[in-house]
């Protein structure tokens, strides 16, 4: 999804659960399921997407750090940016963590972002083993951003592999 149709979409379609500020520590709510339009499934960072299955996930805030000497994927003129994506499975069933997939677009071009593996700097392991119901899980995650992409990022989440789950998309700056 280019990340130009993501910002001008309106919040139709969602319920806002809880009290909070905008943008930061919301639930966001499916009310059509699975098949809900693109921008049923837009949230700012910080928000609880939460679909009718009871599973919910989490995108934290951006924000930007140095890699150690021995990450991947960052190329200098870049911003590497951290995000934490956290899983709370609140459905009946098991979750199979590793098809999580997460993907980055910045930019009015929505171009995609390289994702950073830095073990030294605690980035960039993806989600492992299966998720019970009832339990929860969480990974940190970095891409590298260009400078001019900075003002415009798309998170997109997709809980799962062969699962009945839309993909949701947490959108913003990074500061």
């Amino acid at each position: 999804m280019a990340f130009a149709a993501a910002a001008a979409v309106a919040m139709a379609g969602v319920a806002c659960e809880g009290s909070g500020e905008a943008g930061g520590g919301q639930t966001i709510t499916l009310s059509g399921g699975p098949s809900a339009s693109p921008s049923a499934r837009v949230a700012a960072f910080g928000d609880t997407y939460a679909y009718r299955s009871g599973l919910k996930v989490t995108v934290g805030k951006p924000q930007r750090f140095t890699p150690s000497g021995t990450a991947l994927g960052h190329s200098a003129g870049n911003q590497p940016v951290k995000f934490t994506v956290s899983v709370t499975n609140g459905s009946k069933d098991p979750l199979d963590t590793a098809g999580i997939l997460v993907t980055v677009e910045s930019g009015d071009k929505a171009d995609r972002a390289a994702q950073i593996f830095d073990s030294a700097s605690g980035v960039g392991t993806p989600f492992t083993g299966t998720l019970e119901p009832k339990g929860s899980g969480k990974a940190t995650l970095a891409f590298d951003i260009p400078q001019t992409g900075l003002g415009h990022v798309d998170v997109a989440v997709r809980p799962g592999f062969g699962q009945d789950l839309a993909t949701a998309h947490w959108t913003g700056p990074v500061p």
